[in-house]
Parts: C-alpha cells; sequence; structure tokens
C-alpha cells in the first residue's frame, strides 16, 4: 500500500472514531444513528414520567381496592370512572419513560421515505415523524451555536422546519451530505 492510501485511511479511521453519528447500512437503506449522550432534559422527563406513571397506578389500583363500604351506586361508578382514567394517564406516562433517548434517522430508498425514530434500550424502535423524498426541499450544513462543529439539517418543503440529520465537524458531514442529496434530490421521479 502506497503511503497517500495509508494515511487516507488512517484519516477515516480517525473521522469515524470520533463522529458523533454513524451510519449503518441495510437492505432498504440506510440508518443515520447519533453517537452523543442525550440531552439531560429528555432524561429527566423520563425519570419523572415513571415516578408519575408508577403513582397514577397505584391510585388507580388503590381506588379500585378501597373497601366495598363505599362501592353504594353512584359511587361505585365514578370509583371505577376515576380508576380507568388514573390507569390511562399512567399507561400513557409509563409509555414515554420507557420510549428511549437514542434518536435514529432511518432512509428508506425502497419506498422512498425518512424516518425519524427513538430507539430504547433494548432497541425498539418508536417512529416519531415520517417524511416523503418529495418533501425535501434542501440537504444543509449549518453551524452548531450549542456546541463546536456543525450539524446536517433537510429543509423541510420552502418551510423554516428543519429535520437534524446528524452532528460533527463540516468534513465528517460533507459525505453524508452528499449522499443524502444524491438520494433525496436527484432520483428517478424528479427526471420523469
Amino acid at each position: 500500500m502506497s503511503d497517500t492510501q495509508e494515511s487516507s485511511v488512517d484519516v477515516r479511521s480517525y473521522m469515524s472514531k470520533t463522529a458523533k453519528f454513524s451510519i449503518d447500512e441495510v437492505f432498504w437503506g440506510y440508518q443515520v444513528r447519533s453517537n452523543m449522550s442525550p440531552d439531560i432534559g429528555v432524561i429527566v422527563g423520563q425519570v419523572l414520567s415513571y415516578f408519575l406513571g408508577a403513582c397514577f397506578l397505584t391510585a388507580a389500583a388503590g381506588i379500585l381496592l378501597m373497601p366495598v363500604l363505599m362501592f353504594d351506586g353512584e359511587i361505585g361508578v365514578i370509583r371505577v370512572g376515576a380508576a380507568v382514567l388514573f390507569a390511562a394517564v399512567a399507561t400513557y406516562l409509563l409509555w414515554y419513560a420507557s420510549r428511549g433517548t437514542k434518536p435514529e434517522l432511518h432512509v428508506d430508498t425502497s419506498v422512498g421515505e425518512i424516518r425519524e425514530v427513538i430507539c430504547n434500550r433494548t432497541g425498539k424502535p418508536t417512529t416519531v415523524a415520517v417524511y416523503g423524498f418529495d418533501s425535501i426541499a434542501g440537504v444543509n450544513i449549518e453551524e452548531n451555536p450549542s456546541r463546536d462543529g456543525a450539524v446536517l439539517v433537510l429543509q423541510y418543503r420552502t418551510t423554516d422546519q428543519v429535520i437534524r440529520v446528524a452532528e460533527g465537524t463540516e468534513a465528517q458531514l460533507i459525505s453524508l451530505r452528499d449522499r443524502l442529496a444524491q438520494d433525496l434530490l436527484v432520483s428517478p421521479r424528479s427526471a420523469a
């Protein structure tokens, strides 16, 4: 191997080790995964949701298991209604707490859509949003004011709404930007 090939391999391996994202190839397209730790606000929100969900579930069980003395006429119907309401709130809070903190972007080239997904600790995905390739107006690299580096975003239609793809240095994001631009903006449907 020549010196230039070895240095380019070294640069690529260094950039892949220091990247704040990874790309995994799958049979239907590819997944862009964030390697960064989740924001503290998300973690606190999920812990709080877990605690409140457990409290509402306990309250629902407590309402149903109260002594039979209070189960007369309409009071019983109110108890059952309150227990069902508390159980529904508990279910939603516990679902949110178990939803996960690992954001991913799935680029499905087989059906022409992009999915924003959050994976939980066991790897089970929850789809947050789905966009068709035709709804993407641009693929841009912008400066990241909160952290050093840049962020790769997709512009949704001609609005100010953007979809965050990955964070990293501009050099790390250029190849992903080019690939996304080729897949999303240059396709057989736009040539027809």
